[in-house]
């Protein structure tokens, strides 16, 4: 061990003569800590958030769509289906489409996106057959399909296909399973006084009932047979675009352009990354703002080692002009009051690591952190605390102690022998 880190840990051994700087000591050591533990438990909230929100995303959305660039129907997708499972970084493909439409059961009406699926197509292509939790996936190929029309045309006696519902969505009807709700989709026709609403309906048998764990699906969607979405849409033999799974979804972008070039003109694409930019854009602002302020919490405790240090010179003075005098020069002086400050620094950090590893796990195993479902979507984050975040918020801790050690180290070290000890 150096002579300047033992001197170091001498000075800060508590002494009685030096309550006051013990306890300026204490709570400068208290104030990185509880500063270090806020900025992650901070950061691991927000990563939890952002992974959690994510993951459910990702999970109920395809990675990469192809549709038309005027946003007519996709005549021949089954043959772009084969083209583009073959596109390397593609793991799956499938035809679906979107319809707006309004549910009602009863007294009780919802606005809804019917999203129809194609049963044949692969299970990994499809969101859907891992989100039930209620009902048979089966009967909804089971039934034959129902017969659109007007409301003045009540259709035939056929039976009604399946729909799988929303958790959320169920409950906002009152429905349970097998029972039947009626779908309106506002398309429009051509008259000679211009385009006129034509409703289409179709009746539906409720055949299970999904939850995503995000609270917008589930609010909000249900799941046809890609078959029963044509009928309702009356588009014909048509697909609204073809959903895929990528393998590496930050990749999303050259598979994007490969994809493009197999499909040929008149197609685009639309990814995760793009359709979700501004939720992700808003995290990752709210990072920065979080780790600026908890930064700044730190270096408000740091001004307690300031205080510390300077103080140590001048109780110190007799004891640095002995050394001095012995044969320290001014660069070693200096480096034994930044010893005291970085070993300072090092203790505040790694008890606030423990802090926040200690809250993190009650947090976590506990679920503390329950935020309302409506707004965020999801109903509680799981902290999620990351090795490169504590390595870096603890660098960062000791560096803003290592500078505010700068000006009590170059006081110490002007010290001159002569000067300290005169009055001797």
């Amino acid at each position: 061990m150096s002579y300047e880190l033992f001197i170091a840990l001498r000075y800060l051994r508590a002494k009685r003569r030096q309550a006051a700087v013990s306890v300026i000591t204490a709570i400068a050591v208290t104030g990185i800590a509880v500063g270090v533990g806020a900025l992650i438990v901070a950061q691991a909230l927000i990563t939890g958030f952002r992974s959690d929100v994510q993951e459910k995303i990702l999970r109920g959305t395809a990675h990469l769509n192809l549709l038309m660039t005027d946003n007519s129907g996709i005549e021949n997708y089954r043959e772009l289906i084969q083209k583009v499972s073959a596109v390397p970084g593609v793991r799956a493909a499938s035809a679906t489409i979107y319809a707006p439409v309004l549910l009602s059961n009863r007294a009780q009406q919802e606005q809804a996106v019917l999203k129809g699926f194609d049963p044949a197509s692969s299970r990994e292509a499809n969101e859907v057959f891992s989100f039930v939790l209620e009902g048979d996936l089966s009967e909804m190929t089971a039934r034959r399909e129902p017969v659109s029309g007007e409301p003045d045309d009540p259709g035939s006696d056929q039976s009604p296909v399946g729909i799988i519902l929303g958790q959320q969505l169920a409950r906002a009807l009152g429905v349970r399973l097998h029972d039947i709700v009626t779908a309106t989709s506002a398309s429009t026709r051509l008259t000679p006084l211009g385009l006129q609403p034509r409703p289409r309906f179709m009746r539906f048998r409720i055949s299970g009932i999904f939850t995503s764990g995000l609270h917008q699906y589930d609010a909000n969607w249900a799941y046809i047979t890609l078959a029963a979405a044509q009928h309702l849409m009356g588009n014909g033999d048509t697909a609204g675009d073809i959903q895929m799974k990528i393998a590496d979804i930050y990749a999303v972008g050259e598979v994007a352009t490969r994809v493009l070039a197999i499909a040929g003109p008149g197609f685009t694409t639309t990814n995760w990354q793009e359709l979700n930019a501004p939720l992700f854009a808003a995290l990752q602002l709210q990072h920065r703002l979080v780790i600026v302020f908890f930064g700044l919490l730190i270096a408000i405790a740091a001004l307690n080692i300031i205080t510390t240090l300077t103080m140590m010179v001048i109780e110190k003075q007799k004891d640095i002009a002995i050394l001095r005098a012995q044969g320290a020069t001014p660069p070693a002086v200096r480096r034994i009051f930044v010893l005291q400050g970085v070993i300072i620094g090092v203790i505040g950090a790694i008890l606030g690591l423990l802090l926040a590893l200690g809250l993190s796990w009650a947090a976590n195993r506990y679920r503390l952190v329950s935020i309302p479902a409506e707004i965020y979507s999801v109903s509680h984050i799981t902290l999620q605390v990351r090795a490169f975040d504590c390595i870096s918020v603890m660098v960062l801790a000791v560096l803003i102690c290592l500078l505010a050690t700068l000006y009590p180290s170059r006081a110490a070290a002007q010290v001159t022998p002569v000067e300290a000890l005169r009055y001797e």
